[in-house]
Order: structure tokens, then C-alpha cells, then sequence
């Protein structure tokens, strides 16, 4: 590796690089997307959804293998990621950064990609979650594990971004993903 990777932004940016030259479909979503749309907070990981189909595994696994000594990663997991269409993660020793990979596996994961924005990260321009699909998918979290901290995100980004954000998609997918009663919570909620 040429440079030498310091934190957060340096590691997005190099695996943002490596996941472009590779043609393989990625959003940085997670706590960086909620700080970029809602309240910052801190936090020790960075996560990404990624977009491949099964057949196109070993170009995953051939990516990550580029990875060098720099990363600490499973192999195995990996694999065991692509079989059964959920996640894996990785780490940075040096940076002690956790970084979680995602694998994109139904309607709404794949709409996201359609609807991503690119941000500007060290000079370099990243795939990022829409303001509407990191909200929905925190929803979805406290659908299944009612959280203070997802719903604290959930506010944060409501009321800095309801102004901009797309409300015909964001009631469709609330509806199609069975979320729209806690839409309707957080608009009111005060952290």
C-alpha cells in the first residue's frame, strides 16, 4: 500500500477505489450516513452495502484478497457471506476500524443503489445512501430491536432533513416494509 491508511476517511476512500476499479456496486451507508444527513455521533466502524450477484462471487473474494496485510479478514466468512446473502466485516488493526460489508439481497437493498448520492471524501467521490433509504432502513432495525440509539438517529435525520427529503417514496416504502407507524413516531419524537 502506498499510502499509509490514518482513519475513517482514508479507509473509505481506499476501499471506495478498490470496490470501483473492481466494478462492484457499493454505498457507504451506517453511522457516517446518519452523521452526514442527521446529528453527528461517534463511532467506531464504517459500513457499506454492496451489490453482486452470486455468480459473480470470486470477484468479490478477489477484491478482498487485494486487500493486503492491512486488513485483518476471513475468507471463510466471506464465502459463508455470499452463500447465505447477509454480511461480513473486516478490520483495520492499525486504526482499530471495523468495517462491515453488507450484501444487497431484495427489492428495497437494490432500489438504493438507484437512488444513491455521491459525496466528496478527501477529494474523492463516494457512493452514499439516499437521506430516505438510511432512514428506512433504521427503521427497519427498530422494527426488529426497538433501539434508543437507531431511533435518536431516526430523529436526527427527520428533523434536519424533512424539508428535502422525497416523501411519496419514503410513505410507499414505509408502507411496503411495514415501518410507517414508527415514520409517524419519530416525526414527533424530541431527543
Amino acid at each position: 500500500m502506498k499510502n499509509r491508511l490514518l482513519g475513517q476517511r482514508d479507509i473509505i476512500v481506499y476501499l471506495a477505489e478498490i470496490l470501483n476499479r473492481c466494478n462492484i456496486p457499493y454505498l457507504l451507508t451506517g453511522s457516517i450516513a446518519v452523521s452526514y444527513y442527521g446529528r453527528p455521533r461517534a463511532t467506531h466502524d464504517i459500513d457499506f452495502v454492496i451489490e453482486i450477484p452470486k455468480e459473480e462471487s470470486n470477484k468479490l473474494l478477489t477484491v478482498f484478497k487485494k486487500l493486503g496485510r492491512d486488513f485483518s479478514l476471513d475468507f471463510h466468512q466471506i464465502e459463508q457471506a455470499i452463500v447465505k446473502g447477509n454480511f461480513f466485516d473486516i478490520f483495520h488493526p492499525d486504526s482499530g476500524l471495523k468495517i462491515d460489508f453488507w450484501l444487497s439481497k431484495n427489492e428495497f437493498d437494490l432500489n438504493k443503489f438507484a437512488r444513491k448520492n455521491k459525496i466528496m471524501v478527501n477529494k474523492y467521490t463516494v457512493n452514499l445512501v439516499s437521506a430516505e433509504d438510511i432512514l428506512l432502513t433504521k427503521l427497519l432495525w427498530c422494527k426488529k430491536i426497538r433501539s434508543d440509539r437507531h431511533l435518536r438517529d431516526c430523529v436526527g435525520i427527520w428533523q434536519i432533513q424533512k424539508n428535502k427529503l422525497d416523501m411519496t417514496y419514503l410513505n410507499l416504502w414505509a408502507n411496503k416494509l411495514t415501518v410507517n407507524k414508527l415514520l409517524e413516531e419519530i416525526k414527533v419524537m424530541n431527543y
